[in-house]
């Protein structure tokens, strides 16, 4: 054998790790396709039933990472994800058949347990599947499916019947339902479970070659040095603290822009800013903006980092949500703004740029690297419920705020939180782009005094 032919050998290929990432993400789309069915759905959002309506998916994303919590290192990974397809195809069968307001809701309520589910799981599974050098870009695909099913849904469904959308909307759950049984269980859940030789075999797979004695070693390595962890332990160990805190200062700053409410409310929104364009026509602007960002976030992520994208995103944001907010302030104050409706229309598109570019989905790459295995399910529960109350949080404040005090008040406020938040990630937040889980957890040790 040549030194060119044991080079070969030793490398390992993208492809399989790609088409296995591009699986697990599929039921992304059937998060995007929930999360924007009720902007253009035809409920009146301003009443309380459509609050309702509105918050019930957050309720339920509450309850889908407990369920993940307890079920992902007993099931597995692939057979508990493929599981989450169900509550969608009765979630959606619910919305066709449905006529009442509370009808919707359960719908609604159903969907968001599986959101909360994958949102818990995806991570998990794609950080054990891919290596370092493709796990950032694995993770941003999460952003990608999900920006893919809104603008389905924003463009399919202003020109059909709800009943229609909810049957083209099963598409997405038999396309997992189909291609998942061809994805591997994860190597890193194998070996936690004693069976060396599926590890082996999951490995050859996703590797496209026969020798990985050494990853294999060092997964082997890594899971007995982190002994099977208990909650108590995210809290009392100080790296795992340190991690807990940072994720939950990033899922901060992804709820509190307001992101969900705002995609919700895209309609009302609109009105309120006096814009001449066509709702129907925004909303695929909105949405196609989102795509664009999010693809090319895919590319980037690995390349730029976390934290870079983080930061732009967050003060990005932050820029933006302030010049909305002035904007409401100088109608309410009693200034003629119709003429310039055009300046909060391009704050929101580049909104919905710097939010897409970083805030909806490095949280979840930085939760798929940041945790050892020993607490890796119980730190996706924790995060992921933690998220979604802050979810429901922003959901019911927005409608509450806005019928008390009005736009102005809303994007100053948010604006005011995600100013603190970025701050607080430019001091504390580390780089984990292309660095292996043991490095990681070495790079949070060194400054434990920070999680103090």
């Amino acid at each position: 054998m040549t030194a060119e032919e044991g080079t070969k050998i030793v490398k390992s290929s993208k492809r399989s790790q790609i088409i296995a990432s591009l699986i697990v993400n599929l039921p992304l789309l059937s998060c995007g396709l929930a999360y924007s069915w009720i902007t253009v759905s035809n409920m009146d959002l301003k009443t309380d039933k459509g609050a309702w309506i509105v918050t019930a998916l957050p309720i339920g994303a509450c309850l889908g990472p407990i369920l993940s919590a307890l079920l992902l290192d007993r099931i597995g990974r692939k057979w508990f994800l493929y599981a989450t397809t169900f509550p969608f195809i009765c979630s959606w069968v619910l919305i066709y058949i449905g006529k009442k307001w509370m009808e919707f809701f359960i719908a609604r309520l159903i969907a968001g347990i599986s959101i909360g589910a994958i949102f818990t799981m995806v991570p998990v599974y794609l950080g054990e599947l891919t290596e370092p050098r493709i796990r950032g870009a694995a993770g941003t695909m999460m952003s990608l499916f999900l920006n893919i099913g809104t603008i389905l849904m924003y463009t399919l469904g202003t020109h059909m019947s709800e009943k229609i959308m909810a049957l083209i909307s099963l598409a997405p759950c038999a396309a997992f339902l189909l291609t998942a049984p061809w994805v591997p269980e994860s190597p890193y859940y194998y070996l936690k479970k004693k069976k060396e030789k599926c590890a082996i075999l999951s490995l050859v797979w996703l590797r496209r070659k026969k020798d990985n004695e050494n990853e294999i070693k060092e997964m082997k390595e890594f899971i007995e040095a982190q002994e099977q962890g208990s909650i108590k332990e995210l809290y009392t160990v100080p790296t795992h603290r340190k991690a807990l805190l940072l994720v939950l200062l990033l899922l901060a700053g992804q709820q509190l822009s307001g992101y969900i409410a705002i995609q919700a409310y895209a309609i009302t929104l609109i009105q309120d800013m006096h814009i001449s364009l066509s709702t129907n026509i925004m909303l695929v602007i909105m949405a196609g903006i989102t795509l664009a960002m999010s693809l090319v976030s895919t590319f980037i992520v690995d390349r730029i980092g976390r934290k870079p994208m983080f930061l732009i995103s967050s003060y990005g944001t932050t820029l933006c949500l302030l010049t909305v907010g002035v904007y409401f302030l100088m109608i309410k104050i009693g200034m003629k703004m119709e003429a310039y409706s055009m300046i909060p229309l391009v704050a929101i598109i580049v909104y919905l740029i710097c939010t897409s570019f970083g805030l909806v989905m490095i949280p979840a790459v930085v939760i798929s690297e940041i945790f050892p295995i020993s607490v890796k399910s119980w730190a996706t529960m924790f995060a992921n419920v933690y998220g979604s109350v802050l979810s429901l949080i922003v959901a019911q404040v927005y409608h509450l705020i806005i019928n008390a005090w009005g736009n102005h008040v809303l994007f100053l406020l948010f604006a005011i939180i995600e100013l603190v938040i970025s701050i607080l990630a430019t001091i504390f937040m580390p780089e984990t782009a292309r660095k292996s889980f043991m490095e990681i957890q070495m790079i949070l040790g060194k400054n434990n005094n920070i999680a103090t």
